[in-house]
């Protein structure tokens, strides 16, 4: 508890993976979906040396909410998203807007959502996106913040806080928005 979490690459993969399946993504918006997928998480070494540092865990198939579901449920924490926070590849919402949901979402909330807080489907649509090659989720404690805006940039890293570690016993919900 008490840690903040962070997030080192945008979501948004899996919606346009399937906007590209539908053949309504932009050449430009496909590019950047190719080029974040073969950019490796090479970070999560140096993260791993830092002190503070709590977790690291890959954002993929699950979502965010799906992995960092299973740091809380293992450290036996909850977790507050700041929605209006999470890093997310261009033009998102508007695919999400021309039903470019991919199945997968469908089916990550449909296995995990009863640990979820009230959720828009927008917010569905983003928190329980599957990542192909998606970021880390890195949680780090006070006394690590400094170490950790450091290495991130002295990498050319610009993150910023998108949630926080809670008590277990401070939600009625594993994982809520904010």
């Amino acid at each position: 508890p008490g840690d903040t979490l962070f997030l080192t690459k945008p979501l948004g993969i899996g919606v346009l993976s399937t906007a590209q399946k539908k053949k309504i993504v932009s050449h430009s918006d496909h590019k950047l979906a190719v080029d974040q997928m073969c950019a490796l998480n090479s970070i999560g070494v140096k993260l791993s040396a830092l002190k503070g540092i709590n977790a690291v865990t890959d954002v993929t198939g699950f979502g965010l909410a799906g992995h960092l579901l299973e740091v809380c449920k293992g450290s036996k924490v909850s977790a507050e998203i700041y929605f209006d926070k999470l890093p997310l590849l261009p033009n998102i919402l508007k695919y999400i807007e021309n039903d470019c949901v991919p199945g997968g979402a469908v089916r990550n909330f449909e296995s995990y959502g009863r640990y979820l807080g009230e959720l828009s489907e927008i917010e569905k649509s983003i928190i329980c996106d599957p990542q192909t090659s998606g970021g880390l989720l890195v949680s780090v404690s006070k006394d690590g913040l400094q170490d950790l805006q450091d290495l991130m940039r002295q990498n050319n890293l610009d993150l910023k806080p998108i949630g926080e570690i809670l008590d277990e016993s401070t939600k009625k919900k594993t994982i809520t928005l904010k």
